[in-house]
């Protein structure tokens, strides 16, 4: 990583401290300079404006879930075998605390700034499609009846978000430890294909 983009990563990182504690509109390019401790003219060197640096960030959050492995049906493997790894890999994005600070400081515009944030939620719902693919794919082999894939794909990942997610990332718990990670994914697969196994 050269200077100007450990300059450019600085920035981001003072951008999402800023906007966490004061908000996008409470926020200013100054205080965000201030924090990165770098001049107002290498931030405005980067970005445009401070919708630019909020950009950033949600191109951020997505790069680390477009990072998730495309995961592809096993007709030979067990279902919940499968369903865990893809559980386990969910969970470890979620628990990432950079992660967290991301979607906190996305997620805490939608009610003041809906079009900051109308590509954030597009994208961020295409980013729950390879759980939508794999379903399909379990149905078409006949091992899950039939459902709207996208539908089953939420509950299952209702059920482990609200275990492992939103307790963390609105009141604050602790994130699981490995075993009740593990825990987590062994009943929420469990529930899962207890419903829909055909």
């Amino acid at each position: 990583m050269n200077q100007s983009e450990r300059k450019r990563q600085a920035i981001l990182s003072a951008a999402i401290s800023e906007f966490l504690a004061n908000g996008f509109k409470g926020s200013s390019m100054d205080a965000i300079s201030a924090r990165a401790e770098v001049s107002k003219r290498t931030v405005y060197n980067h970005f445009e404006n401070k919708e630019a640096l909020f950009q950033a960030i949600v191109m951020e959050m997505f790069r680390y879930l477009q990072d998730e492995q495309s995961f592809s049906y096993n007709a030979g493997q067990p279902l919940d075998e499968q369903l865990k790894v893809i559980a386990r890999h969910k969970i470890n994005t979620m628990s990432d605390p950079h992660v967290q600070n991301l979607v906190r400081v996305i997620f805490a515009e939608a009610i003041h700034s809906p079009h900051l944030i109308a590509q954030a939620l597009e994208q961020y719902q295409q980013s729950e499609q390879a759980l939508d693919s794999w379903i399909k794919a379990a149905i078409a082999d006949g091992r899950l009846r039939e459902v709207d894939p996208h539908y089953a794909a939420e509950q299952l990942m209702g059920l482990i978000k609200g275990s492992a997610f939103w307790p963390q990332l609105i009141m604050g718990r602790p994130t699981p430890d490995s075993e009740q990670s593990e825990q987590i994914i062994e009943d929420s697969v469990a529930m899962f294909l207890n419903y829909y196994s055909a």
